[in-house]
């Protein structure tokens, strides 16, 4: 089996579903949601099964709440989500990538829109003062370990931004650097993925790596790669997703319950005990 063969294949179906089949629909919202149920079917057949994908909003200890997102994926395994009135919340330390899908991002406005929605989740505190730990396996904390979100790419969120029709190369590198000149590296979004025209990441020592921590540059594909665009954007997103860090989430700060009124007693009751006073 030829994985880039396999994947040309499903990107021809995806095509279909995505632009295609997607266009037939006249109202402006749902042909929005038929695109990005069409992503989120393809990335729930081939991710992981330990992460779920869904849409909501973000949110911190501190109150903080993101943007609506098109596409949420998140460690099933870690924390639990909210929902009020149909509206899902994720805690922030769970979550491993977002995304925003769109029809068209043909304007420097809806650019800097899908941009914008990215750097909302990015800008959450998901070290929680720096008190969260990394989560290596189900219920496993590394305290020796820091959790840094703002200087680690593996503790990060992933932001990616996926279309079919595009901006041209010199206005899509243009606005990114404009964005990552008035703001820190961990903002940056990792991905924008026009899967019938080109896709734009970083180069990190030499390689493609979608760390903006670690990068020396932007990285843009040619057109002679537009068949492979999908399968590149799978590979990177997957290979992110296998080497992301995610933290218990402190559901007392979510909760905002630092402390509670009480009284102390001893824990027999037994003649000579200590007894306790509040």
């Amino acid at each position: 089996m030829k994985l880039s063969s396999t994947f040309q294949k499903i990107a021809t179906a995806f095509a279909v579903e995505f632009d295609d089949l997607a266009k037939e629909i006249d109202h402006a919202q749902l042909s929005g949601e038929s695109r990005e149920h069409a992503l989120v079917a393809l990335l729930r057949k081939y991710l992981p099964q330990r992460v779920g994908i869904d849409r909501g909003l973000v949110i911190d200890a501190h109150g903080s709440v993101s943007r609506q997102q098109d596409v949420v994926i998140f460690d099933r395994s870690v924390g639990t989500v909210f929902e009020v009135n149909n509206v899902k919340y994720f805690p922030c330390e769970s979550v491993v990538a977002v995304g925003e899908v769109k029809a068209h991002i043909e304007s420097r406005g809806t650019m800097q829109d899908a941009i914008e929605k990215i750097r909302s989740v990015k800008a959450l505190d998901r070290s929680n003062r720096g008190t969260n730990r990394i989560i290596t396996g189900p219920g496993i904390s590394l305290s020796p370990m820091p959790f840094e979100p703002a200087k680690n790419h593996r503790d990060q969120i992933f932001g990616f931004m996926f279309t079919s029709s595009s901006l041209t190369r010199d206005t899509l590198v243009g606005l990114l650097q404009e964005f990552n000149r008035t703001h820190e590296r961990s903002l940056w979004p990792n991905v924008f993925c026009d899967f019938k025209g080109i896709l734009i990441s970083f180069e990190c020592a030499g390689r493609l790596y979608p760390s903006a921590m670690d990068a020396t540059s932007l990285y843009c594909t040619k057109e002679a790669e537009v068949n492979n665009l999908l399968l590149l954007f799978y590979c990177i997103l997957a290979s992110f997703i296998d080497e992301a860090h995610v933290a218990r989430p402190n559901y007392f700060a979510y909760g905002e319950i630092a402390e509670t009124d009480a009284t102390f007693h001893s824990l027999s009751g037994e003649a000579g005990a200590v007894q306790l006073t509040p």
